[in-house]
């Protein structure tokens, strides 16, 4: 993006490439906020945590369901939209950008792999881990792939 100094001739593509590097670094952000210190200690920390299993939810749809029963109620409704909706750019970034990632499988790989590092990382952050906000990430991160294909099938008509 330097050397062809966008801001001279404004480029779709590097413009949506800003927007997603912009959209990265704000989601890194917020998915990284927690207790840091020395790595040596968020090892024994996460260790701790691993052994007691505190903070660490693992059944699938357990929070989900809380939530689901919770409806109407605003913390219920931004949780699952938030965790949803939230990755939703990731998936529609990647086709959008890179045409590796507009087929099923390299795209729902990347999808799950940027769930999956923000949920293990966490462990290590004092936050909670849990297997539904993965489920949630990666079902709005293919949403958003899936939009990409729609918008993409819409426009060729």
């Amino acid at each position: 993006m330097i050397l062809r100094k966008p801001w001279k001739h404004p480029a779709k593509r590097e413009i949506a490439l800003g927007l997603f590097v912009a959209y990265i670094a704000a989601l890194l952000v917020m998915a990284l906020e927690g207790d840091w210190s020395a790595p040596a200690d968020m090892l024994a920390s996460a260790r701790e945590r691993l052994a007691s299993l505190k903070g660490i939810h693992l059944t699938p749809f357990e929070t989900i369901g809380g939530q689901l029963a919770a409806l109407p109620s605003d913390e219920s409704l931004t949780q699952l939209l938030g965790n949803t909706v939230l990755f939703m750019p990731w998936g529609f970034f990647l086709p959008l950008l890179w045409e590796k990632f507009r087929r099923l499988l390299p795209v729902a790989g990347m999808c799950l792999a940027l769930t999956v590092f923000i949920e293990s990382t966490q462990l290590f952050l004092g936050r909670t881990v849990d297997v539904d906000d993965l489920l949630l990430n990666f079902l709005g991160s293919m949403a958003g792939a899936g939009l990409w294909h729609l918008i993409r099938r819409l426009r060729k008509e």
